[in-house]
């Protein structure tokens, strides 16, 4: 591809064909105001900020929608480009609220910053009728629709971004605002309450409901979400040491300036009053505070005390997959090299273990084999077992996004109607817990037909004569009588993902959190080594996890049979390498697991547990038995 030549400010730059003057122009380094542009929504030239003067022609382009073309001889401070923007700035100004001192958005507001920088005061035009709608009901965002400036970065952020259609414009002229269907309040839309829109909003006109600190915050923290496994980037702002806005992490490739409800707005629990401000013993029955001198000397004496009466087996550790991996790889540290035992292990073995033993086991690499933007590019995307628009907003973003801009056809198995149901080119509902034979029978219709990709299956993996000689008996009528699902979509579902060059295979809870969750997983990495959707970049198989940190906790060896790295318990070198960092001789039986933990101090048998990051009470299953079990403990710390 040639590049393309033009003299901007009097320098030439080139730039590639379909390159706008903006996007060369910020690549140079020359700043061009906008109000309307985003990098990462479509380009509509509405503000005209962004206008520039062509002196080849004589003309004055919008920016921001303009190819470059050779030739093009491009001022950007030209006066009558500087005029031409000082009158726009007018005339918004003009259709807006004399208000900025009182404005929540205070000195955030981009409108105000331009004008000051064009060293605008006092609005020479007469007052445009604004609109009156000011919408507080709902708890997370208001609105003041007399401060829009009809940019449309919101209604293109809800179509291009999120893809929900929660709003558009309605009316025209003066009228012109942008609005639900039917004009409904926000919380009788669709509208998520991501709060991208507000992110993106250049003004007052939507904000955020709660609002702590009206101004630009000193210091800004970025950091990755807490909530769920999408690990989306986060902007803290801090004011006084305390959190008082987040918004979505521009540069990153996980959410792409996006959040969900709790990435945007569930920060409070950070500065909760419910939180713990010193360690608390329990003395004479009652919890009591004290130093944390005496608590860690409580806790080491306790311990010690039980690891010579009953020997270290009869203690045990449970990490958290919301800690950090520092935090759980010094837990497992600590249970294996000053304890003496391998009892550790964390909360996301109740659903992330079947896809830790399975995709281990199959394709010898325990998670996600592909990034987000890299699903975004499949062909064909199943989704199976899994609700990402709820569960991991950013997957199920991605996956719209393909669908309506990008032509993937979405395939979904699943008997609920989820909310990727309206975007589904084919939508399957198995009877639950009946996904292994209708993964096998897929499987065996990609090998009947021969739809399998012969030479990835040869080069790249063993034993496919015994696993075609095991999917005999998943015929088409032996599929539909346990499944349910007809043998025809059957058929049609495994001809639409093996047709396709590039697939990928999203599944969660819905396949993990089953007896026979470990086949599941192994069904699906089969299926997706057929059909030669491993080891390339726009595809793969994407196991969502409900824990921000479930991989690193299994990373990082809260796990029984495993040290750090999966390296097995067995492994005289590995060992003999953790016991020479350690300084430890390392035990070598395998530990509890965390169920495990529970049945064993019901028992007796267990006597001392530390928790961390975890509640087994509320996430465990039969809350009242693990309470029972808490209960008979010697000593228990959390």
């Amino acid at each position: 591809m040639k590049a393309i030549t033009i003299t901007l400010n009097g320098v030439e730059v080139s730039g590639y064909p379909g390159t706008t003057i903006l996007d060369l122009a910020r690549e140079s380094g020359v700043d061009i105001p906008t109000l309307c542009h985003d990098p990462r929504l479509s380009s509509i030239g509405a503000c005209r900020l962004c206008l520039v003067e062509d002196e080849s022609v004589g003309t004055l382009l919008a920016a921001c929608v303009t190819p470059i073309r050779p030739g093009m001889v491009i001022h950007t401070r030209s006066p009558r480009v500087l005029e031409r923007r000082k009158v726009i700035i007018q005339f918004i100004l003009a259709s807006h609220p004399d208000s900025c001192l009182v404005c929540d958005k205070g000195n955030r507001c981009q409108l105000r910053k331009l004008a000051a920088e064009m060293g605008i005061g006092l609005v020479r035009f007469h007052k445009i009728p604004q609109s009156d709608i000011i919408e507080e009901v709902n708890p997370f965002i208001e609105r003041d629709l007399s401060k829009c400036i009809l940019c449309a970065k919101c209604i293109r952020a809800d179509h291009e971004l999120v893809v929900e259609g929660a709003i558009d414009y309605i009316e025209r002229g003066f009228a012109t605002r942008p609005a639900t269907l039917n004009d409904m309040p926000l919380e009788k839309s669709d509208c998520t309450f991501c709060g991208t829109c507000v992110a993106l909003c250049p003004t007052g006109a939507l904000m955020e409901k709660e609002k702590t600190f009206h101004g630009t915050t000193a210091t800004t923290v970025d950091t990755v979400c807490p909530f769920c496994g999408c690990g989306c980037s986060v902007c803290l702002e801090i004011r006084d040491n305390k959190v008082v806005r987040a918004r979505p992490g521009i540069q990153s490739a996980v959410n792409r300036g996006t959040l969900c409800v709790r990435g945007c707005y569930g920060w409070d629990f950070i500065h909760s009053p419910e939180r713990l401000t010193s360690p608390l013993v329990k003395i004479d029955g009652d919890l009591q505070p004290v130093s944390w001198e005496e608590a860690l000397e409580r806790v080491a004496a306790e311990f010690k005390r039980i690891k010579e009466e009953h020997g270290p087996d009869s203690l045990a550790i449970l990490g958290s997959s919301k800690c950090t991996n520092e935090e759980n790889y010094l837990l497992q540290r600590l249970a294996r090299g000053i304890l003496g035992t391998n009892n550790i292990d964390n909360g996301s073995r109740l659903y992330s273990s079947a896809s830790m033993v399975g995709l281990g086991w199959s394709i010898g690499f325990p998670g996600t084999t592909s990034s987000l933007d890299e699903l975004e590019q499949s062909e064909v995307i199943m989704v199976i077992g899994a609700n990402p628009v709820t569960s991991a907003p950013s997957v199920g973003y991605a996956i719209k996004r393909a669908v309506k801009y990008k032509g993937a056809k979405l395939l979904l198995v699943d008997p609920r109607q989820t909310g990727l149901a309206p975007f589904a080119h084919l939508w399957l509902r198995p009877g639950v817990g009946t996904d292994v034979a209708l993964i096998n029978g897929m499987a065996r219709v990609i090998i009947d037909e021969r739809l399998l990709d012969e030479e990835f299956v040869t080069r790249r993996t063993d034993n496919f004569d015994e696993f075609a000689s095991s999917l005999r008996t998943y015929t088409p009528e032996y599929v539909e009588q346990i499944t349910g699902v007809s043998g025809r979509e059957m058929q049609l579902a495994a001809r639409l993902l093996a047709g396709a060059e590039w697939a990928s295979v999203v599944y969660g809870n819905g396949i993990t959190q089953h007896v026979g969750g470990t086949d599941s997983v192994i069904a699906l990495a089969n299926m997706a080594m057929l059909t030669g959707n491993l080891g390339h970049h726009r595809g793969g198989i994407f196991a969502l996890q409900r824990g921000n940190n479930a991989r690193g906790a299994c990373d990082m060896g809260c796990l029984p049979d495993f040290l750090p790295g999966y390296q097995d318990l067995d492994d005289a070198q590995a060992k003999q390498r953790f016991e020479e960092r350690w300084v430890a001789d390392l035990p070598t039986s395998a530990g509890l697991t965390a169920l495990e933990m529970v049945e064993q101090s019901a028992a007796g048998k267990l006597r001392g547990m530390l928790v961390v990051g975890e509640n087994p009470v509320s996430s465990f299953p039969s809350p009242q038995l693990v309470r029972k079990a808490l209960a008979s403990l010697e000593f228990l710390v959390v």
